[in-house]
């Protein structure tokens, strides 16, 4: 089983004046509880507030609304998370998809109505075990959230949750019935909302068992756009050779849907080249571990966060664009330099010349921050011209 490599392409070009991105405009409050409690439960001890300076934030991703969605020019989905990974057996219990709203990008409420988080913690039944010495605790992860034809399309991955706990929770569809007929370590699931209010039941995209990809690999932070007419995905995927071209410890693969169910299984996956690798010159083992992906008028961005992959973490932050979507060229000067997360930039508003941006950005202490910048169409594409 190989994922299709795309003929590497090489340019020397960088962008003409490095843009001025590296400016927080302040840090962001989210006032809201986590729940890690499981469906049916409410132990208290198990909700905790994450208001400021109670920060425990993971996994931001933001649509803007110019002239405002239902109240709110700003829509966020994210996962309440503590400590490192690994440290704290009960963080996953609170890693659940939670969306909240903002007018101003710093501060934060749960929209009118909404039941938050939209999937409580998967209970030990719901559960099953890689290993005998773990505990049973399926969780969420990795949440991922497009506006597309007036509608909201959220996705996330579900990691050691039983199959049939799935359809339970999930839409009564032959969709379900198919992809869902026996436990998978990993399976990236996307609800839907017309208000981002009320959501529908989860539906299963795809699986961590072949066809969609090697049996048990992990997937990790799939991130979605729409381009009009299909949806894109891109994953960061651990290097199990032989499945990718060298050595990096990961590979970015893009999988393409016409629907935003039914994705590229993993022959047909192509993986993403980056023209130049900034990171390496930091560190020669960092790679991509979590990325954000997001377009806006003809050109892709991912928001890379890379670091020690062997070690299940990143540090450093970068942003990469690309027009046709596989082919990347990264801004050398990274967005943040050490101790970051999983974040994401998003486009706000457009003009002729230049392309204006939000983005929060995530650091490992929990906190989220917001800044604004701008880049330039025409030195985007001097820069990607061969």
């Amino acid at each position: 089983m190989f994922a299709e490599n795309v003929p590497q392409e090489s340019n020397n070009n960088d962008y003409n004046g490095l843009p001025d991105y590296l400016t927080d405009i302040g840090t962001i409050n989210i006032n809201v509880l986590a729940n890690g409690n499981h469906p049916g439960k409410n132990d208290q001890a198990f909700i905790k507030n994450i208001n400021a300076p109670n920060f425990g934030y993971c996994h931001p991703d933001v649509q803007y609304f110019p002239n405002g969605f239902n109240g709110y020019k700003y829509w966020m989905v994210f996962t309440p998370y503590f400590g490192t990974i690994g440290a704290n057996p009960n963080a996953t219990r609170y890693e659940n998809p939670t969306v909240v709203v903002s007018n101003d990008g710093l501060n934060w409420i749960s929209p009118k109505g909404i039941t938050s988080p939209l999937q409580k913690c998967p209970s030990d039944k719901e559960s099953f075990t890689e290993n005998k010495d773990d505990v049973k605790q399926g969780y969420w992860s990795d949440v991922d959230m497009t506006f597309e034809n007036g509608k909201f399309s959220l996705y996330y991955r579900a990691s050691f949750v039983k199959a049939s706990s799935l359809l339970s929770r999930g839409a009564r569809n032959n969709n379900n019935m198919r992809k869902l007929s026996k436990n998978t370590q990993r399976t990236i699931v996307r609800q839907t909302s017309t208000d981002g209010i009320h959501w529908n039941p989860l539906e299963a995209a795809y699986t961590s068992n072949s066809p969609y990809a090697p049996k048990n690999n992990h997937m990790l932070s799939p991130s979605f756009v729409y381009t009009g007419n299909q949806y894109v995905s891109y994953e960061v995927e651990n290097n199990i050779s032989p499945n990718f071209p060298g050595n990096d410890p990961s590979y970015v693969i893009r999988r393409t849907s016409n629907n935003g169910l039914d994705f590229s299984n993993f022959k047909q996956c192509k993986v993403v080249n980056f023209i130049n690798k900034p990171w390496t010159e930091t560190n020669s083992a960092f790679a991509p571990w979590h990325i954000q992906a997001t377009y806006v008028e003809g050109y892709y961005f991912l928001c890379i966060a890379a670091g020690d992959v062997k070690n299940y973490t990143a540090d450093i932050l970068y942003l990469a664009f690309s027009k046709d979507g596989l082919n990347f060229k990264v801004l050398p000067k990274p967005l943040v330099e050490h101790n970051t997360y999983r974040s994401c930039v998003f486009p706000m508003t457009t003009t002729n010349e230049a392309i204006n941006f939000g983005a929060v950005i995530a650091y490992k202490t929990g906190v989220f921050k917001y800044r604004e910048f701008q880049l330039n169409k025409k030195k985007l594409e001097a820069c990607l011209i061969k």
